[in-house]
């Protein structure tokens, strides 16, 4: 079959702890050369690569699967390593670049890539600002290249199949949803916690998968309209220092963000999400989806997970969902858009829905800072033209600090 030829930039963290992981099983994907400024990071996922690939293909051949065998060993030998990512799009005839870096080098990369006539996928989120998500906007539309936002949530099965009990009207129609993705913080990396690097903190990093899922749940042909920090908490720094670099640090960014959002189609008909991204565990309410007649939410029951629909009448229908493999979200999304590229495609999870779902966070951060009172996605996106009308190349940095002004230690 015809594969893809995909190039990596950023060969650190999420490379090798997801993408990596679920490369070996996309047929459609040929993992051609990885690109990393550090030399060590290189050796390092070189190295697991081949050992992860030479692995899986010593299984295929057990199991009697020669052409399996054959065409993973032949990755694992011919993968190329590069430092710089201009020679490697020099050097190599790619068909796809696979972005894994640190947010700040989201935008640039994805805008050399697709000037150079390369498709490009990057890890959420799209960039630091939203201006910087035009800039990529706008690379793609000039190079007539296709970019996917990777939202991994939209092909983890418990979503996937939650969105279709959504659309076969088994809830009647979508009225609120509690989404919330939290944990402890990323204190392994202290870049996460750095603005200029990370753009912001939980809500950037964490709260986009539930930002761009619950968009999902509710349709993508619906838009975003209005955004609000939601009280009491709203976007705050709840721990006020971490074990950073090996010592007790304070930081800038915000460990907790409590957002809510209307998403309305051109009908004027709306649902609102609640949604959490946090850095100092979860203390909103569970996940729930709500309907006008039903409810659905996520349950697991002797270590199966199922979506249960509970009607008015207090009737509860399971839906057996199978294994909700945290990788195979991944290989969901790398399959996706390979199969875009081999189609010429224009993924579901594009340019636009990265640009509007970093517009909502920054829609929150301006909320945040006028004392959580809601914020027009419109009015957001002409406070910030207005910021790059006003300091040209300067703007998303000038952007960047001024949003994050309204976060404050509670």
């Amino acid at each position: 079959m015809e594969r893809v030829k995909v190039g990596v930039v950023g060969a650190g963290g999420i490379f090798r702890g997801a993408h990596l992981l679920a490369y070996p099983n996309v047929n459609e994907a040929r993992l051609t050369c990885l690109c990393d400024v550090s030399k060590e990071t290189l050796k390092v996922s070189e190295k697991r690569m081949k050992e992860l690939f030479l692995g899986r293909a010593k299984k295929a051949a057990d199991e009697g699967n020669a052409d399996l065998a054959e065409r993973l060993r032949e990755d694992a030998e011919n993968v190329k390593t590069y430092s710089d990512l201009s020679e490697m799009l020099s050097k190599e005839d790619l068909d796809l670049v696979d972005i894994c870096t640190p947010t700040k080098f989201h935008s640039p990369i994805a805008i050399e890539a697709l000037n150079h006539g390369v498709n490009v996928m990057a890890e959420k989120p799209m960039a630091r600002t939203y201006l910087e998500c035009l800039e990529v906007v706008e690379a793609v539309e000039n190079s007539k290249k296709l970019y996917q936002h990777n939202e991994n949530w939209l092909y983890s099965p418990v979503y996937y199949n939650a969105r279709k009990i959504i659309e076969s009207g088994a809830i009647g129609e979508l009225q609120l949803i509690f989404l919330a993705q939290a944990h402890g913080g990323p204190e392994w990396a202290s870049w996460f916690w750095n603005p200029d690097i990370a753009g912001g903190g939980a809500l950037l990093d964490n709260g986009v998968h539930a930002i761009t899922g619950a968009w999902f749940l509710a349709g993508f042909d619906k838009k975003p309209t209005v955004v609000k920090a939601a009280e009491p908490y709203g976007i705050c720094i709840r721990m006020k220092t971490r074990i950073l670099q090996g010592m007790f640090k304070p930081f800038e960014v915000e460990d907790d963000a409590h957002i809510m959002i209307r998403f309305e189609d051109k009908e004027g008909r709306w649902c609102t999400a609640h949604v959490e991204g946090s850095w100092s565990h979860r203390d909103s309410i569970d996940t729930e989806v709500i309907g006008t007649n039903g409810i659905m939410r996520p349950v697991q029951k002797e270590g199966e997970m199922f979506l249960e629909v509970t009607d008015a009448a207090g009737g509860t229908r399971e839906f057996k969902i199978k294994e909700a493999n945290w990788v195979l979200s991944f290989e969901g999304e790398i399959r996706n858009m390979c199969n875009c590229v081999l189609n010429n495609t224009k993924p579901l999870c594009d340019e636009n829905i990265g640009a509007e779902t970093t517009a909502i966070v920054q829609s929150a951060y301006l909320s945040q800072k006028r004392g959580k009172k809601p914020v027009k996605l419109s009015e957001f996106k002409r406070y910030a033209l207005k910021i790059r009308e006003k300091e040209g190349k300067n703007a998303p940095d000038v952007l960047l600090r001024d949003l994050l002004k309204g976060i404050k230690t509670i």
